[in-house]
């Protein structure tokens, strides 16, 4: 009963050993699993991020093309304003008519307006060209920006390898060398019986 009992206690720490192990295997599938919801919910958390910071980049450059375009109106409205009280002027000028010092006079003016036009002219131009350049500028910055901002989500959540299945557990003991050791026990016994029973008496007849 000393073999079985030892065999029982064998199989009772086997099978602890294998609880263990297979606890072990569970809980490094599962944080597994976790690590996976965990990187794929933070990579949609940065994707929901980007297109707000996106978004923003869009509007803030929208902002700042609708500006430089009320600008360059105001700009054009001011030229317009300008332009017909230099006409109204050049106009009066060439109404005078009145001897030789007269006519010199609104030549002279009228040159003078013409200057002030071709002037104003020009400035306009280089003032829409500065405007189309910054607009240019600012776009290019956002969209720079916006392509930093993708090049950080441009490559999705990828799982790394899974925990290995393959899993050796414990080997409790033999049930064959439990048999062996009954067996052996019980030769053992016979063996100490038959040195102490009468010849009558022993295991096999007398000897």
């Amino acid at each position: 009963m000393g073999a079985i009992g030892a065999h029982q206690d064998a199989q009772a720490q086997a099978a602890a050993q294998n609880r263990g192990i297979a606890n072990q295997a569970n809980q490094r599938n599962r944080q597994y699993e976790l690590d996976n919801l965990r990187g794929i919910a933070e990579y949609n958390q940065d994707v929901m991020d980007v297109g707000r910071e996106q978004d923003a980049q869009a509007l803030a450059f929208a902002g700042f093309a609708a500006e430089e375009e009320l600008a360059k109106d105001d700009r054009i409205n001011q030229y317009l304003v300008a332009d017909q009280t230099l006409v109204a002027k050049l106009l009066g000028e060439s109404s005078v008519k009145e001897g030789g010092r007269s006519r010199s006079y609104g030549k002279n003016a009228a040159k003078e307006i013409g200057r002030q036009r071709a002037m104003m002219v020009s400035n306009l131009t280089r003032s829409d060209i500065a405007s189309k350049r910054n607009v240019d500028k600012a776009r290019k910055s956002a969209d720079a920006q916006r392509q930093k901002l993708f090049a950080q989500v441009a490559t999705p959540f990828r799982a790394g390898p899974a925990p290995s299945q393959n899993i050796e557990f414990v080997k409790g003991p033999s049930k064959l060398g439990l048999a062996a050791n009954l067996v052996g026990a019980a030769v053992d016994g016979a063996s100490t019986y038959n040195n102490f029973a009468p010849d009558a008496k022993r295991i096999g007849g007398p000897r």
